[in-house]
């Protein structure tokens, strides 16, 4: 067990944009939860059940609908006839059996959950709250910053987000991909920070003259990975269109033009 109650299987899905793997969590014993199944992988699907033999799935639990953690929940579904509890956002193709909102809480006989909605990474994304513990879905990683994709992706929301995170007292993260975080204030302020960081980087390039969107990822991301070039550029994107809403920055046909 990663904590007490707390089990932890690492999906076979590797890649720059997962880290090793994603995290499924199962909560508590006996009669349990499983948050985050997973990608669509038929050993995934089996880790689990072997995990949970002898015990029953009464409840899926999901922080957000990308792939890599939900595409499993149709076949955990199908194989234990559990529901989907889970924000549900306009846009989201996977529809919850039960919607979720900020501040419910969910619980088993063994587990108990608070639901913290945290939009920002997407606008459906969920942290869950058992006492100073936070499983933290993709919002708080140690490994890496999350990518903001627009348009569901908010760069404003997820800084929103850090700071409802950051007002409360946390002993530890678990997150969604990588290793538990065991210093989260230090992990939120330096998210915060290195997003301050980049917004700053962006307008001092922008005091230069009008750039592209291309222009800035090439600037501002020089030793990149190719695998992380497209999450770059949307996360660039995303900055821009912030400080677009700030008045700090205007298109200017393919270009964009500092103000103020």
């Amino acid at each position: 067990m990663i904590e007490p109650g707390i089990r932890c299987l690492l999906a076979p899905n590797p890649s720059a944009m997962t880290f090793r793997g994603t995290n499924t969590y199962i909560l508590g014993q006996g009669e349990v939860a499983v948050l985050d199944p997973g990608p669509d992988d038929p050993a995934h699907l089996q880790a689990i059940l072997d995990a949970t033999k002898g015990e029953k799935i009464t409840h899926i639990l999901m922080s957000h609908d990308h792939r890599d953690h939900s595409a499993l929940v149709p076949g955990l579904k199908a194989a234990t006839g559990a529901p989907l509890l889970a924000f549900h956002a306009s846009a989201s193709a996977l529809v919850p059996d039960v919607a979720l909102q900020d501040g419910d809480t969910v619980k088993g006989e063994t587990w108990r959950v608070e639901v913290i909605h945290t939009p920002g990474h997407t606008d459906d994304h969920l942290c869950f709250g058992i006492g100073d513990l936070c499983l933290t879905g993709d919002h708080v990683m140690g490994w890496a910053s999350s990518a903001i994709i627009p348009p569901r992706g908010d760069l404003k929301a997820y800084i929103a987000s850090l700071d409802k995170l950051a007002a409360r007292p946390w002993r530890r993260f678990l997150s969604s991909h990588g290793d538990p975080i065991d210093a989260p204030a230090q992990r939120l302020e330096a998210l915060k920070t290195s997003r301050l960081m980049r917004e700053a980087s962006i307008l001092s390039l922008l005091e230069q003259g009008p750039l592209t969107l291309d222009d800035l990822v090439a600037q501002l991301y020089r030793r990149l990975s190719p695998g992380l070039a497209p999450a770059a550029r949307l996360n660039v994107q995303a900055h821009l269109l912030a400080l677009s809403t700030d008045g700090k920055v205007v298109p200017q046909g393919d270009r964009f033009l500092r103000v103020g």
